[in-house]
């Protein structure tokens, strides 16, 4: 387990009330009055503008969209999307990739050959047995 770790005790109705209340007061407070205040926004800069009204849900989503954009621009210590071109790989390295392929075909081409080898001996086998079963029977 982890140090320091906290743990939430829930007991009771009362508990479950007051977990039920804090999420609704977490979602109203950083989901849905963003997205209120930017369908007013919206709509504001829509009546100087033309460009269309949205609705309540069209709100949320363009709060999304601010919110992830400045999650993304804003974290300085990683990148969450980062645009690079591939590293290549050295000669050695090709060299390794190149033999696995080669020997993945050849095992391909064996595998290939001891099914194709395989399925007449079967039959073959079938039908010696249904010949000594005809045998015994006489």
């Amino acid at each position: 387990m982890k140090r320091k770790t906290r743990i939430i005790q829930i007991s009771g109705l009362r508990g479950i009330l007051m977990m039920l209340f804090i999420a609704s007061c977490l979602a109203a407070g950083f989901i849905a009055f963003p997205a209120f205040v930017a369908m007013y926004l919206w709509n504001l800069a829509a009546t100087y503008i033309a460009i269309p009204l949205i609705n309540v849900w069209q709100g949320l989503m363009l709060w999304a969209i601010i919110a992830i954009s400045g999650f993304i621009i804003n974290d300085r210590k990683k990148f969450l999307v980062a645009f690079k071109a591939p590293d290549r790989l050295s000669d050695a390295e090709m060299q390794k990739v190149l033999e696995r392929i080669k020997l993945h075909s050849q095992t391909q081409a064996i595998n290939s050959m001891i099914l194709k080898s395989a399925k007449p001996v079967e039959k073959e086998d079938k039908q010696e047995d249904k010949s000594e079963n005809k045998k015994e029977n006489v």
